[in-house]
């Protein structure tokens, strides 16, 4: 799993600086790596299944309440990605940032594959995002 995340977080670049490079591949990139995959999920869950399945509520599943749902995953990965790094203590860099915005754009991939694989499950937003 590290590797994989290691892999996928890496594409942007090698951390920086070199000395903190074990802590982002060991600790950081497989942390941020499942919390983005979790989060993204439970927000799929979340418009599809608790909103427009459970609670049924007809009027919140067009284009635009998804796009809410996917620019508050993308804000929640770019969080996170920044409380790892400083919850490890990492040197202040610009690559922090660099890897929040990465992780925000995995964020939205995963959002998007999640939603084209658990929409048919949805009452109300089966069709929704497209």
């Amino acid at each position: 799993m590290k590797a994989l995340f290691r892999s996928i977080y890496e594409i942007i670049g090698a951390p920086q600086p070199p000395a903190d490079t074990p802590v982002y591949r060991d600790v950081i990139f497989p942390n941020i790596g499942l919390l983005n995959l979790g989060i993204s999920l439970a927000l799929v869950l979340v418009f599809y299944y608790l909103i427009n399945r459970a609670l049924g509520v007809a009027t919140f599943n067009k284009g635009r309440h998804w796009s809410i749902f996917l620019v508050l995953n993308a804000l929640i990965a770019f969080v996170v990605a920044i409380w790892q790094a400083n919850a490890q203590q990492v040197t202040e860099h610009s690559y922090i940032y660099w890897l929040a915005t990465w992780n925000a754009i995995l964020g939205v991939f995963w959002f998007f594959i999640l939603s084209l694989i658990l929409r048919k499950g949805s009452t109300n937003a089966s069709t929704t995002p497209f």
